[in-house]
């Protein structure tokens, strides 16, 4: 997932990349009312993206929901075969595109797999198109079969750069082709899933993310959060800060989200398809964020930072707060504040780095 991707503002933290098989994040669970519904409900979950961080996420919030019925009850995808480690145990990881839906098993499918731009730089545009749109075939089919009953299929903010671009060529030009690209997939992702889901009768949450913080972060150097943590857990580190504009972000916690979209998906009286920014009532620039950082984890450290460019315009990638603050109130849901998102993202990261 993208859309958290805020480089340069932060420098980078490779030497402390994460384990490929962090285990379950004991922090993250979904409401008892939520965990209930959901064994109760019909469906097999299908996770695509398993590897990733909203792949992990949701099936550590499914593990603890369904207890000792996961193993039956959860199909984890990938790009290839593989296991992952979740509370101890091995889940196995199938290929999605040789994966076929079991018959007449209703499902709810997380569709978290595309590749993201960092894959990008490795092939050229037109192999990445071609393999992103078999991936969405591959999920469209399992739609066109009436196997799929509800999906979550997340965006990314990019994709307002991409609409941005097609009103005004000059900055799109001005803006990074692989960006451009990326949210131009993204945009057509939408579409086709809206359309698919609203022809077959399937109930879609199609979330844009923005900035996500919370267990099973992976990729410490791409997040400017997971940056700033990673550097301040070495020994004696501190917090360097790259980005010579204002850089502003607006986090929301990975529980919240899986909370509110799984919940929105088992109301009857919510809209059949559903597209929403995250983004929480906090707006922070990069230098405040790292001080908070720098204070929920008990350092003194000041963070490091060139002057800023007064000819630089911000960098602002925070999403619209009207939309998902009407879908929380509709679940009662309290979004968590950043220094709680700071900490649970902290104690996670910590975990995989003393592994």
């Amino acid at each position: 997932m993208a859309g958290n991707t805020a480089p340069p503002a932060a420098a980078p933290a490779a030497a402390l990349a994460p384990s490929l098989a962090p285990s379950l994040a004991p922090s993250l669970a979904l409401s008892a009312p939520l965990a209930a519904a959901l064994r109760a409900a019909p469906w097999h979950f299908v996770v695509t993206g398993a590897n990733g961080w909203l792949g992990r996420a949701t099936l550590a919030v499914l593990r603890h929901a369904l207890g000792e019925d996961f193993a039956s009850r959860v199909t984890a995808l990938g790009s290839r075969a593989a296991s992952l480690e979740l509370d101890g145990h091995a889940v196995p990881v199938s290929p999605l595109l040789d994966w076929t839906p079991p018959a007449n098993t209703p499902l709810l499918v997380c569709h978290y797999a595309f590749l993201t731009m960092d894959k990008v730089q490795g092939m050229s545009a037109d192999d990445y198109v071609a393999r992103n749109e078999a991936i969405r075939n591959a999920v469209l089919g399992w739609i066109a079969q009436g196997a799929v009953q509800a999906a979550l299929v997340p965006s990314s903010g990019a994709v307002y750069d991409y609409l941005r671009g097609l009103e005004d060529p000059e900055l799109a030009a001005a803006r990074n082709p692989n960006a451009v690209l990326y949210g131009r997939l993204k945009h057509e992702d939408e579409l086709a899933f809206a359309a698919a889901c609203k022809q077959h009768g399937a109930r879609l949450v199609l979330p844009r993310v923005f900035n996500l913080a919370g267990p099973c972060i992976n990729k410490f150097d791409a997040y400017a959060l997971a940056s700033f943590i990673a550097q301040l857990l070495k020994e004696d580190g501190g917090i360097t800060i790259n980005a010579r504009r204002p850089v502003l972000r607006s986090y929301y916690y990975i529980g919240d989200l899986l909370e509110l979209c799984f919940g929105l998906l088992l109301r009857a009286d919510a809209a059949p398809v559903l597209r929403f920014d995250t983004a929480a009532d906090e707006v922070v620039e990069l230098e405040p964020l790292a001080r908070r950082v720098a204070s929920v984890l008990g350092k003194q450290a000041a963070p490091a930072r060139a002057a800023l460019d007064p000819a630089l315009p911000a960098d602002r990638y925070v999403g619209e707060r009207a939309g998902i603050a009407a879908l929380e109130a509709m679940l009662g849901l309290r979004p968590m504040a950043l220094d709680e998102q700071i900490s649970r993202t902290a104690d996670y990261i910590a975990g995989v780095l003393t592994k």
